[in-house]
């Protein structure tokens, strides 16, 4: 029973109760007075009337806020109803999408390129650029045969490192459809079958290939995938590094290709004061070129200048007295003439060699 039926049954009770007390009292009435005629049902209904009347009002208001409460109700129903039908064609949905990507993931194709697809991602995701520091589907040759790894990392100092992202993950997906009781048997199928693979990455040296440290990287596109394979087999880390693959899986491969990252930026950097200092010694150089060509220019200046004052002088010694002596003689005007005066100017020196401010030490 809940509050409302309570709340109504109390009510009843208490209106019983009124009416039974009314009642009572009429009857001790008559019963007091034997001559007196019966009270009329009219005289009754006053004090009935008068007694329930705060009763009556209370049932309509609780009436009301009954309505009030069933409209709510009604209204939340209606949108509980909703977001429950909205749920259930969500799930349809995610359940219809999940089979058809299970249905794909069973294809060695499909799982393939998306592995490759994770692979390139994670690269991008590092900081490397297509084509300058990475390169996919990479052909090389290992003696007679031919490789081509997923993906080629382009090392500083002119090195590769090979990726390959085709992993088996048939045994796992067949795991996440088996009931409980196959479990143990597919972990075992799937970490098997990571071993096979890691010995036939091993054997197509990759290496040598690409001209790479003596390793592989054979990345796992997803955390789970590796976890599954330890849980069967504790040492296949230790087992796949013996062979020279490392297993990496999206998180440690960012973590690796940010190094080579960095290792890119500090060789950009190496290579850029390596140009710097090869600029500076041809500066350097021109510097000293320049030096000597003003030396000469000095020099040269010098000497005109010697020149100059050699004429001036022999002009003042000789040229100007026999011209003034021409003019006393012939009485002509004495016009004013300025006689040349010596220069006493030298050129600075340019300093040369050690003692440039841009030679070497």
């Amino acid at each position: 029973m809940d509050l409302s039926h309570l709340i109504v049954a109390l009510l009843a009770l208490v209106v019983g109760v009124a009416v039974g007390v009314i009642l009572a009292r009429v009857a001790s009435t008559r019963l007091g007075s034997p001559g007196d005629a019966a009270p009329a049902p009219d005289a009754l209904a006053g004090p009935v009337n008068a007694l329930l009347a705060p009763l009556r009002q209370t049932l309509d208001a609780l009436g009301h806020e009954f309505a009030v409460a069933e409209r709510s109700r009604v209204a939340a129903f209606a949108g509980l109803r909703e977001q429950i039908g909205t749920v259930a064609r969500t799930s349809e949905a995610l359940r219809a999408e999940t089979a058809t990507l299970r249905s794909a993931m069973k294809s060695s194709t499909v799982r393939g390129r998306w592995g490759e697809l994770q692979l390139e991602r994670v690269v991008e995701l590092a900081g490397l650029s297509r084509h300058c520091d990475f390169s996919t589907q990479y052909g090389a040759t290992v003696g007679e045969a031919r490789v081509r790894p997923d993906l080629v990392v382009h090392l500083a100092g002119g090195r590769n490192l090979a990726v390959d992202a085709k992993v088996p993950l048939d045994a796992y997906l067949q795991l996440l459809e088996a009931p409980p009781s196959e479990h143990a048997a597919l972990l075992s199928d799937h970490a098997r079958r990571f071993r096979s693979h890691v010995v036939q990455l091993s054997g197509k040296r990759y290496w040598e290939a690409v001209g790479s440290p003596e390793l592989v990287v054979m990345f796992v596109p997803a955390e789970a995938f590796l976890d599954a394979a330890l849980q069967a087999d504790p040492d296949l880390l230790e087992f796949a590094l013996d062979r020279n693959v490392v297993l990496a899986t999206p998180t440690t491969l960012v973590a690796m290709l940010r190094a080579v990252a960095l290792a890119w930026r500090q060789h950009a950097l190496g290579e850029d004061a390596g140009r710097i200092q090869a600029l500076g010694r041809e500066l350097n150089e021109r510097f000293d070129i320049l030096n000597n060509h003003f030396s000469v220019l000095g020099s040269a200046l010098g000497r005109t200048v010697e020149a100059f004052n050699a004429t001036v002088g022999s002009y003042n010694a000789r040229v100007g007295v026999t011209a003034r002596r021409l003019s006393d003689l012939a009485s002509m005007p004495d016009g004013a003439r300025e006689e040349p005066l010596e220069l006493t100017l030298t050129p600075r020196t340019v300093p040369t060699g050690s003692d440039s401010r841009f030679s070497q030490p």
